[in-house]
């Protein structure tokens, strides 16, 4: 019960962490096609996270080699020094999403996400299919939540079917916003007053608020994790965050 817990956890955090997937999820759903194109993204998004994932947990040592000749690794710094960065990373997350809120949530929708909109709305399932495994495979190596988890899969030492298993449930838990939504969706779709432009606005809005409480909430609890350290002089979690 206290792995399911950790990887439905993680995996919920590591789905608003990654926003943008919701956004073009709920954009699918006023395509040609939204049942059938929204349902071909899941399965990519799912169906490639969960390869990602899997192959991973097989080398997951040789990932993170792989992953720390590109991105600077914390492991030869002092705790202090180490602790004096994820300060700073904290302090500027959480400026950094309060500055985000402030200039986006009342702006009208960016010449970006119209020019999404028009892209998405003829696109096909295969589309849509292959655009939702190109985001989990390219999103991959910079999901820290994704492999925090598989570094904790693999130091329990599951049998293959186990750590199958369990990536499997990581992934639907990552996948239960879209499925939320999905579900939110089919329930309006007849209903009056539904309409399209209605739905892009709350994507819009949905999009500022998943950012900003992912960039501020993550900021936070950085900065609580060194302020526990310089405090109180012990480590708050069991390992380093960042």
């Amino acid at each position: 019960m206290e792995t399911l817990s950790y990887t439905l956890g993680m995996s919920l955090f590591d789905s608003f962490s990654t926003a943008q997937q919701i956004v073009i999820f709920a954009l699918l759903l006023s395509t040609v096609n939204p049942v059938k194109n929204s349902l071909a993204f899941l399965g990519g998004l799912i169906g490639a996270y969960f390869i990602c994932g899997f192959l991973g947990f097989l080398a997951f040592d040789q990932l993170m080699s792989f992953l720390s000749s590109y991105f600077p690794s914390t492991a030869s710094m002092s705790d202090t020094g180490y602790y004096q960065l994820e300060f700073a990373s904290g302090m500027t997350m959480t400026a950094i999403g309060i500055w985000y809120y402030r200039k986006y949530r009342y702006a009208p929708p960016d010449r970006t996400h119209n020019m999404l909109v028009a892209r998405l709305k003829s696109v096909s399932t295969l589309f849509s299919f292959g655009l939702g495994a190109f985001i989990s495979i390219s999103f991959f190596p910079f999901s820290i939540p994704y492999l925090i988890a598989l570094g904790k899969y693999s130091v329990l030492n599951l049998t293959l079917p186990a750590a199958a298993g369990t990536i499997l449930i990581y992934n639907f838990g990552y996948a239960f916003p879209l499925l939320v939504i999905f579900g939110i969706y089919l329930v309006n779709r007849n209903r009056a007053g539904h309409n399209i432009s209605t739905l892009h606005e709350k994507t819009r809005i949905l999009n500022i608020q998943l950012t900003t409480g992912t960039l501020v909430g993550v900021g936070l609890f950085t900065l609580a994790d060194a302020g526990f350290y310089f405090t109180f002089g012990q480590i708050l979690l069991n390992g380093r965050f960042l």
